[in-house]
């Protein structure tokens, strides 16, 4: 077993998806504390064109937010050639809208937590769906 990293995140690059300010700095300090470089979005558009420019290893998507909607925006990163290999974790307060995600006909996120979001539950999730993304079975 090797030793745990001290900043098991550097290297990553991430992007954070929430129309919440208080949502969108927890979540932005929890991966820059812990090595990654962040960018943030406050709606689907913007999403996507911060996708676009960094081609991140994680995008983290709120369900519910102004703009284009989250549904949206989880299938263009699906179908889009140049977003389609980015990583998504869903975090949502609202479980109900799962439906937007998985009713679709576009591979499913690799993760998917509700809020409120704690640090730990929250990096093991992000460092299971990385160390899948590098790891292949």
């Amino acid at each position: 077993m090797s030793p745990k990293q001290p900043f098991p995140l550097t290297g990553r690059v991430i992007v954070v998806v929430d129309d919440e300010p208080d949502q969108l700095e927890f979540l932005a300090t929890v991966f820059e504390d812990n090595g990654a470089t962040v960018h943030t979005a406050a709606n689907g558009d913007a999403a996507l064109e911060v996708a676009r420019q960094v081609k991140p290893d994680l995008l983290t998507l709120d369900l519910e937010m102004p703009g284009l909607g989250a549904g949206e925006v989880f299938e263009v990163l699906r179908t889009d050639p140049e977003l389609e290999d980015i990583k998504v974790c869903i975090i949502t307060g609202h479980p109900e809208l799962r439906r937007l995600i998985y009713d679709r006909s576009v591979r499913r996120p690799e993760g998917y937590m509700d809020k409120p979001v704690d640090e730990h539950r929250l990096m093991l999730n992000v460092r299971k769906i990385l160390e899948l993304a590098h790891n292949p079975a």
